[in-house]
C-alpha cells in the first residue's frame, strides 16, 4: 500500500442464494468474496486499496440494489465489485440491478473484462456483466466463480486509481498517475543491453561466491540503531514481495508462497516493526521499477524473492545496479541451499534502503530468512542474540556432504539433559517444502573439501527455526504432593458436597484431570493463510501434483540427448529453436528434435522429446541473430546426462500425499506448503474464549489485570474478555445469560463461595510451601455449559506459579496441542546460602557452552521457574568440588538464546 495517496476504499457484495461470509460451514463459505478481499488487502492488486465493507445478499432485485445504494450513497466504499449472479439464470438478476442504480455507464471497462476472458474460456460470452457510475462510486458486475472474479479483477485493477481519481476530481492523484506513466515510458530506453540482448548475457555470475562468515560481518556492518525523539528503539518498515511471471495468488499451476511465508516468519519471531506484502511482481523491467520506487517510498527495508540467477528474466540486480545505481554488497553466498542470495543498499530521497534479494525456490527463501533476514532485524532491534544457535549431538552418520556448506533441515531433540539433532530425509531440494515439515532446526555441514563424511555423536551446530521438540518430564512434575479437595453438587438437594481429599498427587495427575475430563475440543474451518499457530484437526493430503509437469531445476537449455556413442564423437552444436520460462503453458510447447534445444529457466516446463537440462555456465554461444538479440546456436561444453537437472511430475507432491498429519502446529512453513497445493481452508482446534471475572472485592480486580496481561503476553489466539467486579450471584447469573457461551472458559478471581450453587464439580488444589492455590471444574446455568477456574490469592508468585503450571497448560490442551508444558535440566552457579529451599523461584533462562543455564533472582528476564530443592546438604558437596548446581527448570517465556514456541 502507498501511504502516501488517499486509501481507495473498496466494498465486495457477493451475490448468491447459497453463500454466507461464515467459516463454519466449509461448504457455503464465499470463496470468491473471500479470495478478492484478500487479493486487494494482502496482494495489493489495486494500487492504494483496501476492503472496508463486506456483505452477502441473496439473488434479490431489491436486496442487491438497496445494499449497492446504501454503500455508494453514504460514501462508504470509491469502488464496489459485485461477484455473483451475472449468468443466464432467471435468478440472476445482478446486471439488472445495477443497471437501475448506475447514473453513467461505463462500457470499456466491461468490453475490457470482455475480450481477456474470451482469450481464456469461450463459456465468457455467456455472462452479462455490467458496469458505471452511481453518485461518486464505481460499480463493477464480475463472475461468481472464485477462478473467474480473480481473471475479471486483474484486467481492470491497473486502471481502478485513475478511474476513481477521475470520479472524485483529484487532481493530485491524477497526477501522480499521469506522473507514473511518464515515468514508464522514460524508463523504457533505459533497459541496458544484457537484459534486451539475451544473447549478450553472461555465461557465469559476475558477484564471487562470499563465505556466510563474510555475509554476516557485511550485514553487522550495515545494522544501525535508529532512535525516536522520545530516545526508543525505531523498528525499520519491512516491504515483502514475489517477482515471476508464472505466480499465481492461490490459483494456477505455481502459487506464490514466499511472500505470505516470510512475513509469517517475521511474525513468528516477533518483530515489532510494520511489515507490508506487496505481493507479487512480474518479471517486467517497467515493473520491478515501479514496485522498487513504490517501496522505496513507504519502507526501510525490501524483501524480495526470486529474479536473482541467471535467468532470462532474473532481473532483479540489474534493475537495482543500473536503475536505482545502487551497491550490491555481495551477490552470492558459498552455501546450500541459496547461493544467489543478495544484499544492496541505496539512497533513495537522501534515505538510506537495504534491500534483502532471496531466491525463488521457497525452501532457500525460507532458509536464507533465518539465516539473513531475521539476524540482522534483531541486530537493528536492539537484540543481543541475533542467531539462535545450539550445539548437539548427531543421531546417525552422514556421507553424502555437498561441494558447498550445507544447510540441512532437520530435527533437534531434547532428551535427560542432552540435544540431539537427526536429518528426517534425504530429500533437501531447494523446491521441496515438505523438507520443513516435521524440522525445527538447520543442521550446519561443512563442505565437501574440509570432510569426507561425518560419523555419528559429532557434536554438530545448529540454528532453531521453531520449538525444541521436548522428550523430558522434570521429576518436579510426578513427584511434587498436591493437597486435592474434590467438591460435587448434589442431584436432588443442589448443596455442595465435599468428598475425601486426595493426598500425595502431583501437577502431572492434576494435568490429567483437567484435561481429559471436563473440557470437549471444538473444530473451526478457518482460512489458510490466517492459521498461523493453530493446530490441524485432521490429515491433509494432496489433491494434486507438484510439479504439474517436468520442470527444470536450473537455467540453461533443454536437449534431446541420445547416449548410444561418447560425447566426443558426436556434434555438440544445438539450434535454439524455442524459449520457455517459468509461466509458460506446457501445451503451446513444441517439440525438441535432435539437434535443438530450447533455452529454459529454472522452474519452467519441459518441451516435449526434451530429456535433459544442461545448465547456462556449460554452454557457449556460437551464432547470434543480426541484432544481437537472440541465440541461434550453443554449443555444449559438457557432457550432459539423461534426465539431469529435471523434476519429474510429482516429484515434489504426489496426489494424495499426506502433507500434515493431524495436531501439528502451523507454522509459516506448513501454510507454505498447503497454498502450494491451492489449500485455501483447514479444519483447526477452535480456541475458546476466556473471560476473567473479579469476584467480591478490589483485590480481586487487581488480580484479574494482572492474569489478563500473562495470557496475552502468552500469546493465546483466543479471545480474552476482562469483566467489571461481580459482587453477586445475581450480576455472575446475568453474565452467564448474554455473555458466556457454550463451552467457553472463565478465570475467576477472588472468593468464590457464595456463587457455588452454579457448580457442577469443583477440584481445589493447593501446596503453601510452593505457592499453589487453584480450582477449577464445570459451571451450568440453563443448560449452558462452561468451564472455571478460580484463584483466590493476591500474592503474584502464587498467580505467576498457577499460570504457568496449569492455566496456560490447560489451555493449550483445549487448543490440540501435544506438549502442553516443557521442563528442562539446568544448571544454575549459585551457592546453598543463596538457595531458598522447597519452593519456585523465577529465574532467567540462557544457553551458554552447550549448557541450559539459570540466574535466580534476576529483575530482567524472567523465564522459567526452578525447583529448589527441600535439602541444601548436596549443593554444600558440589560447591567443595567447583560443580554448578543441577535444577529441573519449567519454561515459561521464549527466551532470547533459544526460543521454545509451544
Amino acid at each position: 500500500m502507498d501511504f502516501e495517496k488517499p486509501t481507495i476504499k473498496v466494498g465486495i457484495l457477493t451475490i448468491s442464494d447459497t453463500r454466507t461470509p461464515s467459516a463454519s460451514n466449509i461448504d457455503s463459505i464465499d470463496s470468491s468474496g473471500q479470495n478478492l478481499i484478500k487479493l486487494i488487502n494482502d496482494s495489493n492488486v489495486i494500487e492504494s486499496a483496501k476492503v472496508v465493507q463486506y456483505d452477502c445478499v441473496t439473488d434479490d432485485y431489491d436486496q442487491i440494489q438497496a445494499k449497492m445504494s446504501e454503500w455508494c450513497s453514504e460514501r462508504k466504499v470509491d469502488v464496489l465489485l459485485s461477484t455473483g449472479g451475472t449468468g443466464f439464470s432467471s435468478r440472476d438478476v445482478t446486471p439488472e440491478a445495477t443497471l437501475g442504480l448506475v447514473q453513467k455507464l461505463t462500457p470499456g471497462i466491461s468490453q475490457a473484462i470482455m475480450n481477456e476472458s474470451l482469450k481464456l474460456t469461450p463459456m465468457a460470452m455467456l455472462s452479462r456483466a455490467v458496469s458505471g457510475i452511481y453518485e461518486k462510486t464505481l460499480i463493477i458486475n464480475l463472475p461468481g466463480s472464485t477462478k473467474a472474479s480473480k481473471e475479471c479483477l486483474y484486467v481492470v485493477a491497473r486502471a481502478i486509481p485513475h478511474a476513481v481519481s477521475l470520479i472524485k476530481d483529484d487532481e493530485e492523484i491524477s497526477k501522480q498517475f499521469h506522473k507514473q506513466l511518464d515515468f514508464t515510458a522514460i524508463n523504457e530506453s533505459r533497459v541496458p543491453e544484457c537484459v534486451t540482448k539475451i544473447a549478450c548475457r553472461h555465461r557465469e555470475s559476475q558477484f564471487p561466491k562470499i563465505s556466510m562468515k563474510s555475509a554476516l560481518n557485511i550485514l553487522k556492518e550495515h545494522a544501525v540503531l535508529q532512535y525516536t525523539e522520545n530516545n526508543k528503539i525505531k523498528y525499520p518498515t519491512v516491504c515483502i514481495f514475489s517477482t515471476g511471471d508464472e505466480l499465481e495468488n492461490i490459483s494456477g499451476y505455481i502459487r506464490d508462497t514466499n511472500s505470505v511465508m516470510i512475513k509469517q516468519i517475521l511474525e513468528q519471531d516477533h518483530y515489532k516493526g510494520q511489515v507490508f506484502n506487496f505481493g507479487i511482481v512480474r518479471d517486467n523491467w517497467d515493473d520491478l521499477c515501479k514496485r522498487f520506487e513504490e517501496a522505496f517510498n513507504n519502507a526501510d527495508i525490501i524483501v524480495t524473492s526470486g529474479g536473482v540467477s541467471m535467468g532470462e528474466k532474473d532481473l532483479i540486480k540489474p534493475v537495482l545496479k543500473e536503475h536505482f545505481k545502487s551497491k550490491i554488497h555481495f551477490g552470492r553466498v558459498n552455501m546450500k541451499p541459496g547461493m544467489p542470495t543478495t544484499f544492496v543498499t541505496l539512497f533513495f530521497k537522501d534515505k538510506k534502503k537495504y534491500i534483502f534479494c532471496l531466491p525463488g525456490n521457497p525452501v532457500s527463501a525460507g532458509v536464507c530468512t533465518h539465516l539473513f533476514l531475521l539476524p540482522y532485524l534483531r541486530s537493528v532491534s536492539g537484540k543481543k542474540i541475533i542467531i539462535h544457535s545450539l550445539k548437539a549431538k548427531l543421531t546417525h552418520s552422514i556421507n553424502d556432504l555437498d561441494i558447498r556448506p550445507e544447510y540441512r533441515r532437520a530435527l533437534l531433540k531434547y532428551e535427560n539433559g542432552e540435544l540431539y539433532v537427526s536429518c528426517l530425509t534425504n530429500y533437501q531440494q531447494s523446491s521441496r517444502l515438505l523438507s520443513f515439515v516435521g524440522s525445527n532446526c538447520l543442521l550446519h555441514l561443512p563442505s565437501l573439501s574440509n570432510e569426507a563424511n561425518i560419523k555419528s555423536n559429532t557434536i554438530m551446530d545448529v540454528t532453531l527455526i521453531k520449538s525444541i521438540k521436548n522428550a523430558y518430564i522434570a521429576p518436579i512434575l510426578k513427584e511434587m504432593n498436591l493437597f486435592i479437595e474434590i467438591f460435587k453438587k448434589q442431584t436432588i438437594s443442589g448443596n455442595i458436597k465435599k468428598e475425601q481429599s486426595l493426598l500425595f498427587s502431583c501437577i502431572k495427575d492434576v494435568l490429567h484431570l483437567m484435561t481429559e475430563n471436563i473440557f470437549v475440543a471444538k473444530t473451526e474451518n478457518i482460512p489458510t493463510d490466517s492459521a498461523m499457530g493453530y493446530v490441524l484437526y485432521l490429515p491433509v493430503n494432496s489433491s494434486e501434483n507438484l510439479p504439474p509437469f517436468p520442470a527444470s531445476i536450473k537455467d540453461g537449455y533443454a536437449i534431446k540427448y541420445i547416449n548410444e556413442d561418447s560425447w566426443s564423437q558426436k556434434s555438440n552444436i544445438f539450434n535454439v529453436v524455442q524459449v520457455s520460462v517459468a509461466g509458460t503453458v506446457p501445451a503451446c510447447q513444441k517439440e525438441i528434435k535432435e539437434g535443438e534445444c530450447a533455452r529454459i529457466s529454472t522452474g519452467a516446463p519441459l518441451p516435449p522429446g526434451a530429456n535433459c537440462v544442461v545448465q547456462v555456465e556449460d554452454t557457449a554461444v556460437i551464432s547470434k541473430s543480426s541484432d544481437g538479440k537472440v541465440e541461434l546456436t550453443i554449443a555444449i561444453l559438457k557432457e550432459p546426462k539423461l534426465f539431469e537437472n529435471i523434476r519429474s511430475i510429482g516429484s515434489d507432491i504426489s496426489v494424495g500425499q499426506r502433507l500434515l498429519d493431524q495436531k501439528i502446529v502451523l507454522g509459516p512453513f506448513e501454510i507454505a506448503l498447503l497454498r502450494s497445493v491451492g489449500c485455501d481452508y483447514v479444519q483447526v482446534y477452535k480456541c475458546p474464549s476466556i473471560h476473567i471475572v473479579p469476584c467480591n472485592d478490589n483485590s480481586a480486580y487487581a488480580i484479574s489485570h494482572k492474569l489478563k496481561n500473562m495470557l496475552e503476553l502468552a500469546d493465546f489466539k483466543g479471545n480474552i474478555f476482562s469483566h467489571p467486579l461481580c459482587k453477586n450471584l445475581i450480576k455472575f447469573s446475568g453474565l452467564f445469560e448474554s455473555v458466556f457461551g457454550y463451552e467457553d472458559v472463565i478465570i475467576i478471581c477472588g472468593s468464590f463461595y457464595e456463587f457455588s450453587n452454579v457448580v457442577e464439580s469443583h477440584i481445589h488444589i493447593r501446596n503453601d510451601t510452593r505457592k499453589i492455590s487453584l480450582g477449577f471444574g464445570r459451571m451450568y446455568y440453563n443448560e449452558k455449559k462452561v468451564v472455571f477456574l478460580h484463584i483466590d490469592t493476591c500474592d503474584l508468585d502464587s498467580i505467576y506459579n498457577c499460570v504457568h503450571l496449569f492455566i496456560l497448560p490447560f489451555l493449550r490442551f483445549t487448543t490440540g496441542r501435544k506438549n502442553i508444558i516443557s521442563s528442562i535440566k539446568t544448571k544454575c552457579n549459585m551457592t546453598s546460602h543463596y538457595l531458598p529451599s522447597d519452593k519456585f523461584e523465577k529465574a532467567e533462562l540462557y544457553y551458554e557452552n552447550g549448557d541450559f543455564n539459570v540466574t535466580c533472582y534476576t529483575m530482567n528476564r524472567q523465564s522459567c521457574l526452578v525447583n529448589m530443592p527441600s535439602s541444601t546438604n548436596e549443593f554444600n558437596t558440589e560447591v567443595k568440588e567447583g560443580k554448578k548446581t543441577e535444577l529441573d527448570a519449567i519454561v515459561t517465556e521464549n527466551s532470547d538464546s533459544y526460543f521454545i514456541y509451544y
